[in-house]
């Protein structure tokens, strides 16, 4: 039976260890908000950032994730939008196109990712979600774009306990989850419910051929029973963390190559997101991890450079500070950049060669003023937070 979420494929690791990786962005709810409104969905908004932060997850394992022992093998997408406009992978010629992100093409595809999870005991396995979720109880659901429909409400969900429960069972030694979406409680409103999702796959215990168990990390952007943030048109906070601390914010070398562990990935990811957000935001965007067993994701090359998150200590005076970057022995040039320029919400990044760096701010009003931090710069990331004083 043929794949059609499969996007790529490397056959010659078929029967050697690879990484396999389902990416399922959830974008437009057909019983939601604006659209055929049902009791169950009839609240849901549509979504315009999870097309975005699917693609650039998808783009980044096409041509950057970088794992000697266990390289890519292969990526399936499944994506609902409110305009389709399938997938162009990088480099290749007209879009493809995607199945919907609704419940039989998600089943269709995660057979078909099981499938080859299983062709090595060390394989990998990657899946990514964003869309809407829920948590109800001690359990969470993924909303997919057919949830709430008048025949089979609950349906249209990935009961995700049952998802992870079941891949315990499959070869692939390492797992990772990232499920960049809400967990608003759901005890209220569906409090008569017993189950909210549908298992999309089932692997029978005694799958695995070796005694060990499967190794599972779980990130979640947010804390249980809040919102994760997503913005309009553009990747999420937490794709972009994401993908920023496996570009460069992760990776150690105390191995010698520069390696990101699934602990580190955390680590980075709430960093950058406490850097990236508003002080107002910060306690409903909390990355937190489930079953967050250790293991060696990517690597990069030795970074030539590095990644400056600069910020204030005081939310006030950022809308219209200016931030300076000064190289203490004339490493560089002199860097500026104003706060309501600044691609992110709460911090400007700067890119900056090594060496000794002066960062300051002129706040306007003035005062208050900022005190002047110096860095020696000689890491992939730094994080520089100026005190605002009196």
């Amino acid at each position: 039976m043929q794949d059609e979420a499969l996007v790529f494929e490397n056959q010659s690791l078929s029967s050697t260890p690879a990484t396999h990786v389902f990416i399922v962005g959830v974008g437009r709810y057909d019983f939601g908000r604006d659209k055929n409104e049902t009791l169950i969905a009839g609240d849901l908004a549509q979504l315009s950032s999870p097309a975005e932060s699917a693609r650039a997850i998808a783009n980044w394992f096409l041509t950057e994730f970088d794992n000697p022992d266990c390289p890519l093998g292969s990526l399936s997408f499944c994506l609902s939008e409110e305009s389709a406009q399938g997938y162009t992978p990088p480099g290749s010629g007209p879009p493809l196109t995607l199945p919907e992100a609704d419940i039989a093409a998600i089943k269709k595809a995660a057979g078909h990712w099981a499938n080859r999870l299983q062709s090595h005991d060390e394989n990998m396995a990657v899946f990514y979600f964003c869309g809407h979720g829920v948590s109800l109880g001690q359990k969470a659901a993924l909303l997919l774009s057919d949830f709430g429909s008048s025949t089979d409400g609950y349906d249209g969900a990935i009961e995700f306990d049952k998802l992870r429960g079941t891949l315990k069972n499959a070869t692939a030694d390492r797992q990772l989850f990232l499920l960049d979406c809400c967990r608003t409680r759901a005890d209220g409103l569906y409090r008569n419910e017993p189950d909210i999702g549908s298992r999309i796959l089932s692997i029978p215990p005694g799958s695995r051929r070796h005694g060990d168990v499967a190794r599972q990390c779980i990130l979640f952007p947010t804390i249980e029973g809040e919102m994760a943030f997503g913005q309009q048109n553009r990747p999420s906070v937490f794709a972009t963390s994401f993908l920023d601390a496996v570009r460069f914010a992760a990776p150690e070398d105390q191995t010698g190559p520069w390696i990101a562990t699934t602990s580190l990935i955390l680590n980075a990811v709430d960093r950058l997101i406490e850097y990236r957000l508003p002080a107002e935001m910060r306690s409903k965007t909390v990355p937190n991890a489930l079953e967050a067993t250790n293991f060696e994701f990517n690597q990069i090359d030795p970074p030539t450079s590095t990644k400056s998150f600069i910020t204030l200590s005081d939310p006030s005076a950022w809308p219209d500070a200016e931030l300076d970057c000064l190289a203490v022995n004339g490493g560089g040039p002199a860097q500026s950049k104003r706060a309501d320029q600044s691609d992110e919400m709460a911090c400007c990044v700067f890119d900056l060669p090594p060496g000794e760096w002066e960062f300051s701010a002129t706040l306007n009003p003035q005062p208050p003023h900022a005190a002047p931090v110096k860095r020696t710069l000689a890491r992939p990331v730094t994080y520089v937070r100026l005190d605002v004083l009196p």
